[in-house]
């Protein structure tokens, strides 16, 4: 298996994802990791309508069974994109085994109820979220905010 990239995008799979991410990475598997989703039949019917046709396998698992998902022969040889929902979802992953380089922040929607902070255009995160990226950037992982692979892409840092 050849794994491009780890994005965080809310909205999983979307146009971003499938006009400009897919493309660009010429990714022909997507692996979207959310609980929530893995059993949610007509999400996913809504989520596959949109894709391009070098796509051929989209699979749906619950982030903390992701590392023996891409690690086994089903993705061997493959071109990977792999969407988590959410920050929870990527430490889930990393604590059942998953091991990875970079993370891609792509769109998490404003929630007014938690003061969240913006950090990239589409991209906002509260207290609980910060704390989790500084935990993984002080790991090792590279941190980057991009929406589209035409857009600046910026390396986030924890303040200090």
């Amino acid at each position: 298996m050849s794994l491009i990239w780890f994005r965080v995008d809310q909205k999983l799979i979307h146009g971003q994802v499938s006009v400009a991410w897919v493309p660009y990475l010429r990714a022909d598997t997507i692996v979207v990791a959310d609980s929530d989703t893995a059993d949610d039949n007509w999400s996913q019917k809504v989520m596959m309508m949109g894709l391009p046709p070098e796509v051929v396998t989209v699979l749906f698992t619950a982030p903390e069974a992701l590392a023996g998902l891409l690690a086994g022969p089903e993705l061997a040889g493959r071109k990977v994109l792999a969407i988590f929902k959410d920050l929870r979802g990527v430490r889930a992953a990393i604590q059942a085994g998953l091991r990875l380089s970079h993370l891609n922040l792509g769109n998490q929607a404003f929630q007014p109820q938690t003061q969240e902070i913006r950090l990239g255009h589409t991209f906002y995160a509260g207290r609980p979220d910060i704390d989790l990226l500084r935990e993984l950037s002080e790991s090792g992982l590279e941190v980057i905010l991009q929406e589209v692979p035409s857009g600046k892409a910026t390396r986030w840092r924890p303040a200090k």
